[in-house]
């Protein structure tokens, strides 16, 4: 039972808010308009004066960049998911026993591959469902841009776990 409580706090929960935040960042209200109209508003707040030209440059390359930072972690949430579960489940006790190599602990191929389709899958689902809101339009690049995302995050994940298995135990 421990397991369980563990995998659900550690592993399922923050994949289940970074959901919930795909889906609240999927609505009308925060379509490149909206947002662009609040973009402006804040930084006329604070002083800053755009044109329009660049201030929907700058809203563009937020939002852009907000999909970069959104699905990254998303795709790691996945990965620390996959990787929790199995960990917690299996290879636990014989990893302690040293049976296990620590790098299959942090990176496994499948795991990867797995992380990346369900990055795709919530990406497609994101983007089939603003293609049906007024004020939205569902973008493949937008898809693209997701899962290109995930991957990138997913090779920083694997160049730090074989930096970290390189090192000698302590």
């Amino acid at each position: 039972m421990r397991h369980t409580r563990e995998l659900f706090w550690r592993y399922w929960l923050p994949v289940l808010v970074m959901l919930s935040l795909i889906k609240l960042e999927s609505t009308e209200t925060m379509g490149g308009g909206h947002t662009a109209h609040l973009l402006g508003a804040l930084l006329m707040s604070v002083g800053i004066h755009l044109s329009e030209f660049h201030l929907h440059a700058l809203n563009f390359v937020l939002r852009k960049g907000g999909h970069m930072v959104g699905y990254g972690t998303l795709c790691l949430l996945w990965m620390m998911l996959l990787r929790g579960s199995y960990w917690l489940h299996h290879e636990y006790r014989r990893r302690k026993q040293g049976q296990i190599p620590v790098l299959r602990l942090w990176w496994r191929a499948d795991w990867a591959a797995l992380a990346l389709f369900l990055t795709f899958l919530v990406a497609t689902a994101d983007e089939l469902h603003q293609m049906r809101l007024p004020g939205r339009d569902g973008s493949w690049h937008d898809v693209a841009l997701d899962t290109f995302a995930g991957a990138l995050a997913l090779g920083v994940l694997w160049l730090e776990a074989r930096t970290v298995c390189r090192k000698p135990a302590q």
